[in-house]
């Protein structure tokens, strides 16, 4: 037998030490950090590419590797499963995650990942919940180890106010309620909710679209019962949904929307002016804006003290801001009527909110998302 020298020795030694961290990943196992703001919420998953691969197909032309543009297409996919059994609540109200940010290409990973790599190549998706304060407290509930592996692990890490709170999700265990501590003051809650609603109305392009096309109407009254009867079915519906009695998939929503504006702006061309029966129509399209109306509220996280106050707060900031859009354009839209091109600023006006409307239309019930609103 010959010796074992000193050299040989040490890189022996050194080999054995190093074994534990040779691989960074442990397989079967994803991780989820919850970094809690004031103004924001962001939960960051990361999967290995194994994992990712029992959520949808990513290898789609099966030649044992992932492209990126292959993983640029898996993503909507993954989102859609990422939201359908990982359940968030804020507050604790079940609320919805928000805008998903694109995952990163790993910089070194070239134009592929081999299929021997995909145990070890993880790939990160953050959503952003944006918050009018910080949340009293934040859960999340896995319920996907039956398609993933029940052996599988999520290891969870809870950031709020520079401590962090490590946990562990497993089958046995899916579920974690972090409680923050923090309460906003009543008032306060009130003036952010009647703020939010206000903004909301004002910023949301789809919902002022919608309002513009019905103010083609001639009488006074005409535009009470429109108003009203908007009011009142967005409040019912929005109540509803930001309270989780009813669930209706935002594209769904979003297109209903979109087609609002069409019709509204195609009734114009063929009724002109002389639509008084207009406010039926609003009011079942004003059942659906209310759904478009909660999205926002369950991305923030309904408050767990102070709900009605809220929600009062909220829908009293959206009729103000309708009300603000109906004073300011209704008396101009009056004043063209009286002169003797209006017919061609009504077609006109119609037949520019009839594409927009359109297009945004495509563009949601595709799911384009080459529209920037």
């Amino acid at each position: 037998m010959s010796k074992l020298r000193p050299w040989r020795f040490v890189i022996a030694a050194i080999a054995v030490i190093a074994a534990p961290f040779a691989r960074a990943h442990t397989p079967d196992t994803s991780y989820c950090k919850i970094a809690i703001g004031h103004e924001a919420v962001t939960f960051t998953f990361t999967f290995d590419l194994v994992t990712l691969a029992r959520m949808t197909q990513l290898d789609t032309n099966l030649d044992d590797r992932v492209t990126h543009a292959e993983m640029v297409a898996s993503t909507p996919a993954i989102e859609t499963f990422l939201r359908q059994n990982v359940y968030l609540e804020l507050n604790e109200r079940e609320a919805r995650f928000g805008e998903l940010r694109p995952p990163s290409w790993p910089p070194d990973a070239g134009d592929a990942i081999p299929a021997a790599d995909f145990g070890q190549r993880l790939m990160t998706f953050t959503f952003s919940n944006p918050m009018l304060h910080a949340p009293d407290a934040v859960a999340l509930i896995f319920d996907f180890f039956d398609e993933i592996g029940v052996r599988h692990t999520v290891l969870g890490n809870f950031g709020w106010a520079g401590e962090e709170n490590v946990v562990n999700f497993t089958r046995f265990e899916p579920d974690y309620l972090f409680d923050t501590g923090y309460r906003v003051p009543a008032w306060e809650q009130f003036t952010q909710y009647f703020g939010l609603g206000v903004a909301h109305i004002l910023r949301g392009y789809d919902h002022v679209a919608f309002l513009l096309a019905l103010l083609f109407v001639r009488r006074f009254v005409d535009l009470l019962k429109i108003i009203t009867a908007f009011s009142v079915a967005h409040t019912l519906t929005l109540a509803l949904a930001a309270l989780g009695y009813i669930t209706i998939p935002s594209r769904l929503v979003e297109s209903i929307i979109a087609a609002s504006i069409v019709y509204v702006a195609a009734e114009n061309l063929w009724r002109g002016a002389e639509s008084s029966q207009r406010w039926r129509i609003t009011f079942a399209f004003g059942l659906v804006h209310g759904f478009g109306f909660a999205t926002i509220l369950r991305e923030l996280g309904l408050p767990a003290d102070g709900l009605v106050r809220s929600l009062l707060a909220f829908n009293l900031g959206v009729e103000v801001g309708q009300i603000a859009i109906a004073a300011v354009c209704w008396p101009v839209l009056v004043w063209i009527g009286r002169k003797s091109w209006a017919g061609r600023v009504r077609v006109s006006a119609s037949t520019l909110l009839i594409v927009f409307g359109a297009a945004w239309l495509i563009d949601r019930a595709f799911s384009l998302h080459l529209m920037p609103f």
